[in-house]
């Protein structure tokens, strides 16, 4: 009697826990990174007989041997993968959609073609000063877009190094976090609904640091992981079975990461998987987009100040430099208590120090350095420094700081304080013949500094009338014709003379005579114009400047469509090996709707053995009255 009371009480309470279980199932169906509990029932172990034990012949009844989590490791482990694939690649196309955007808006490529087509048009009236105010506004707007790109791309640079120490934070949070489970799993009981709380909490971190980096875990006795960083034996330990987990953070350069960066920094090679990785991997991209911005910039101003200076303006004084290439910019101090503004003014043609200035607000005035302090001046504002003119309005407060930082490549570069006048439409030199020469081609000319006399050592510049004689020379004389200067070969090599080298054509015969002169001021000459047009379309190392510049924003779209495609992909592969993993972990309610009838059945059918037994009881009592 008291056997069958003991089956149908162990049965109970089993089946009381199984639909616990199955209940608990069910109100958490939609609880992000819920795993299905089931409870797994075992024979009671039988006594041996006596006073307070059964009878080793005797029924044993049922109990809960363990409460049990529905999980395949490697279809969780691979959901971890393909999660981390599909992060990395939305990272970086999500910061590769913004590169490209900036890029697309700024439009360099079409602005350094308006500025040469400004000067296509200028050639055709170089006088007009309309058309060379236009083009002197071509030019502003060209340098605005090198510059104001410049600054768009350090700003986008900061923002993803920023997200990507964000990243390593949130890595060694949830790294710190899982070394916390790892303890309590360690110290609670095994196959407890707590422990499956515990397990679940594990499975969420794992989940979430797969989605930033790429791990191997390895699990333990009582669900205590191992976590590393990559797989293989280069793979790096993260998280331990027992003490603290690593750190790591991001290298300087922004492309990489550190082990411990903040005790002995060791570089590590981060796998391509999470967000981490994508991250670092967009950033390397906008790195590479800047230094190929601020190349194109350099090449563009050095192409075009190197051509103006060879031509000559309205004023009739050789062309000066275009385009200004160092600017500067000023950097608030965080503590500063006052609010000051300073304006900071770069002298045409000067070159500030490239390492900076700082500037300090002290009760008797101001000190402007250099930051190794090898140059400085102490005064009331306005201070003058290295071309420098700093000026300090209201509102400053002792101890102040500001720092004055020298702005080169893409952010450098502005259009010079020039006026339509200054423009150099016309050539340098103005060479012609006599029609009847029989040379088909016309003396070159071009300035050398370092060239200081003609042959035999006269220093007259020209203008020059040249005559070529018998014998393969030529004289060079005077304008009138009445001093010669020198003789020089007219074989179409190349003659030095004062400030110039020129060479004679090769195919001058005996009477062609030859004239070279400074071009005057107010000349229609539109030469040095149409020079600007043949260096346009001359081919660097890489191609024209336009062609480079039109390559970069197409390598920027390539890249953004490849990792359309690349995430597309993981995307979908995330997909089913999520649906893979929730097969077997995640709650279907029609199943659990299924299994409570199941369990409520049993039940049941326990709570109808007590009853049974309760009667019998009954019975027995009734039979002894």
């Amino acid at each position: 009697m008291m056997d069958l009371l003991a089956l149908g009480r162990s049965g109970v309470l089993a089946f009381q826990n199984a639909l616990n279980a199955t209940g608990d199932n069910v109100a958490n169906a939609d609880t992000p990174g819920f795993v299905r509990r089931r409870i797994v029932l075992a024979t009671q172990p039988t006594g041996s007989g006596g006073p307070f034990q059964r009878a080793s012949l005797s029924g044993a009844g049922v109990r809960v041997a363990s409460l049990v989590r529905d999980v395949d490791p490697l279809k969780a482990n691979a959901a971890r993968i393909a999660s981390g694939d599909q992060a990395r690649m939305g990272a970086r196309l999500d910061w590769l959609q913004r590169l490209e955007s900036l890029a697309t808006t700024a439009d360099v490529v079409g602005r350094v073609g308006a500025f040469f087509d400004a000067a296509t048009r200028l050639a055709a009236a170089p006088t007009q000063p309309a058309a060379r105010a236009v083009f002197l506004d071509a030019a502003e707007d060209a340098a605005a877009a090198f510059s104001g790109h410049g600054r768009d791309l350090e700003q986008l640079e900061g923002d993803i190094r920023a997200e990507a120490k964000l990243s390593t934070r949130r890595v060694n949070d949830l790294a710190a976090a899982l070394v916390k489970v790892n303890d309590q799993l360690r110290r609670g009981d095994k196959g407890d609904i707590a422990a499956a709380g515990l397990l679940d909490n594990r499975d969420r971190l794992l989940a979430d640091l797969a989605n930033e980096v790429r791990l191997s875990v390895s699990e333990g006795e009582r669900g205590v992981v191992e976590v590393k960083l990559g797989s293989g034996p280069s793979a790096v330990l993260l998280v331990p079975r027992a003490g603290n987990s690593s750190r790591i953070g991001v290298a300087p350069d922004g492309q990489s990461v550190l082990l411990d960066p903040d005790h002995e920094p060791v570089p590590l090679r981060l796998p391509a998987s999470g967000r981490l990785s994508g991250l670092l991997e967009a950033s390397g991209q906008i790195i590479r987009a800047r230094a190929a911005l601020d190349g194109s910039a350099g090449s563009f101003a050095t192409l075009v100040n190197d051509w103006h200076q060879q031509g000559i303006d309205a004023n009739g004084q050789p062309g000066q430099a275009i385009f200004a290439t160092t600017a500067t910019r000023t950097n608030v101090g965080k503590a500063n208590a006052g609010q000051a503004p300073v304006d900071v003014v770069l002298a045409d043609g000067a070159t500030p120090f490239p390492q900076g200035y700082r500037l300090i607000a002290e009760a008797g005035g101001f000190t402007l350095a250099r930051t190794d302090n090898s140059a400085s001046i102490t005064g009331t504002s306005p201070l003058l420094l290295d071309g420098l003119t700093v000026t300090i309005g209201n509102g400053w407060v002792s101890g102040d700081q500001w720092t004055i930082e020298p702005l080169t490549g893409a952010q450098g570069l502005s259009l010079r304080p020039l006026n339509g006048n200054d423009v150099a439409a016309a050539a340098r030199w103005q060479i012609d013949g006599l029609p009847t020469n029989g040379a088909r081609g016309l003396p070159d000319i071009f300035d050398d500094a370092t060239a200081l006399a003609l042959p035999g050592g006269d220093t007259t510049p020209p203008p020059w009338r040249i005559t070529v004689i018998a014998g393969g020379l030529a004289e060079i004389r005077d304008p009138t014709g009445v001093n010669l200067l020198a003789t020089v070969p007219a074989d179409g090599s190349l003659i030095e003379g004062p400030g110039v080298r020129f060479r004679i054509p090769p195919n001058a015969a005996e009477g062609d005579l030859f004239r070279i002169a400074p071009s005057p001021a107010g000349s229609q000459d539109n030469r040095n114009l149409l020079d600007l047009g043949r260096l346009r379309a001359q081919p660097g190392p890489n191609g024209t400047i336009e062609a480079v510049l039109d390559a970069d924003l197409a390598g920027i779209g390539a890249n953004v469509s490849d990792t359309k495609r690349l995430e597309a992909a993981a995307a979908s592969l995330k997909e089913d090996a999520a649906r893979a993993n929730d097969a077997v972990s995640a709650v279907d309610l029609e199943r659990e709707a299924a299994e409570l009838t199941r369990l409520q059945a049993a039940y049941r059918a326990n709570a109808q053995v007590i009853g049974v037994a309760r009667d019998l009881f009954d019975q027995i009592l009734g039979l002894a009255r």
